[in-house]
């Protein structure tokens, strides 16, 4: 075993800049709470962002890197080599983490490899086709066991640990109500997402539209992108429509407080039509203290214990989605129940546990290499 006297450097290669999309938010949250007397983290981003301002913030050193250098011409691949030895041997690197899966032959890794520094790839979505340099990879990290087990690494060792939820954002979130002209009486239940078809957004509008219950209003927060987005994504239009004229529905659009959205609500509904690789709405609500009727799929049970912290059903099933939803619209003291346990079991599993674990691998990490030189 080495003693690690001084933090352990690592860089970190983001997809995006950006306070938005599970794998940037994970990254952001992860360089927020690590320990720093055993992490020095440095972060190469594509391209400007407002993390680039949070990261001066917290005076986590960071350069614009640009996306990480594919294969295209023997020469300009040769240079993008050289350029990555470089930087890694100035700044001392000891370990690459790359905060996504989607790559291919990168320059960085093949110079990672040839300085015999070990490297992480963080898969936050199902890989099953994994591009050929993952297996110069150490370690493959997932966000969820099931991203894990139905995941392909080409060999490489494949541990999971979950994402992790800032508590103190939404402590700290302002409820809506009063600009939304919502009163205090009324009940709210929100979806929050990207709107598109694989987020269940259809079975969304298709429950609200069959409960009738009086004083009661339903919430939308996310974007429409319409065909740039994939099949399935919504346009704004086309959201309209679905909804027709129940003016019990409110289209907030993309909202960047998302902290208060939740603050604003008092049920959550996640009714995925996919296999969500872990799905941050379920510990953010859990961080809000609110229960979520969310679908029994992908890694959303990791997250949500049935009837403990709230309730999952049938991914395609409207009856039983809507009677969760029913159910809890009815029992205010149910609701609470949930919410309390929900907030608890989020503090004792998706706060400071991943990060200690991730603490951890990176020094077995380092143990690993050492012993092996």
């Amino acid at each position: 075993m080495t003693n690690q006297k001084t933090p352990i450097k690592i860089c970190y290669v983001a997809t995006s800049a950006g306070d938005w999309g599970g794998a940037s938010r994970s990254l952001f949250l992860l360089l927020k709470k690590i320990d720093r007397t055993k992490i020095s983290p440095f972060v190469l981003f594509p391209g400007e962002g407002t993390l680039t301002a949070e990261m001066e913030k917290r005076d986590i050193p960071y350069r614009i890197w640009g996306q990480m250098r594919e294969f295209h011409g023997i020469y300009q691949y040769a240079k993008d080599i050289v350029r990555a030895i470089r930087f890694f041997r100035a700044e001392k690197i000891e370990i690459l983490h790359i905060n996504h899966s989607g790559y291919w032959r990168p320059a960085e890794v093949l110079a990672a490899k040839i300085l015999n520094i070990p490297v992480i790839t963080h898969y936050r979505v199902i890989v099953d086709k994994p591009g050929p340099f993952v297996k110069y990879s150490t370690l493959v990290i997932a966000n969820s066991e099931y991203t894990r087990d139905a995941s392909v690494s080409n060999g490489v060792e494949k541990i999971a640990i979950h994402n992790i939820v800032d508590v103190e954002r939404y402590d700290a979130a302002v409820s809506l109500r009063e600009e939304l002209d919502i009163d205090q009486n009324t009940l709210v239940v929100a979806f929050l997402g990207q709107i598109k078809k694989i987020k269940g957004i259809h079975l969304f509008i298709a429950m609200a539209k069959r409960i009738r219950r009086e004083h009661v209003v339903f919430l939308i927060a996310g974007a429409c992108r319409g065909e740039q987005s994939g099949g399935g994504s919504y346009t704004e239009a086309e959201l309209t429509s679905e909804i027709g004229e129940d003016s019990r529905f409110i289209y907030l659009g993309h909202r960047t407080d998302v902290q208060n959205v939740y603050k604003t609500s008092d049920i959550i509904v996640m009714p995925s039509q996919w296999d969500e690789p872990f799905g941050l709405i379920n510990v953010e609500s859990g961080a809000s203290k609110l229960p979520i009727v969310a679908s029994r799929a992908g890694g959303i049970p990791e997250v949500i214990k049935h009837g403990e912290n709230g309730f999952l059903v049938e991914r395609d099933d409207l009856d039983e989605l809507t009677q969760s939803v029913e159910m809890l619209l009815e029992n205010k003291a149910l609701r609470e129940e949930i919410g309390k346990r929900a907030r608890q079991i989020v503090e004792q599993r998706f706060v400071e546990a991943p990060v200690r674990v991730l603490e951890k691998t990176y020094q077995q990490i380092m143990d690993r290499e050492f012993s092996a030189t």
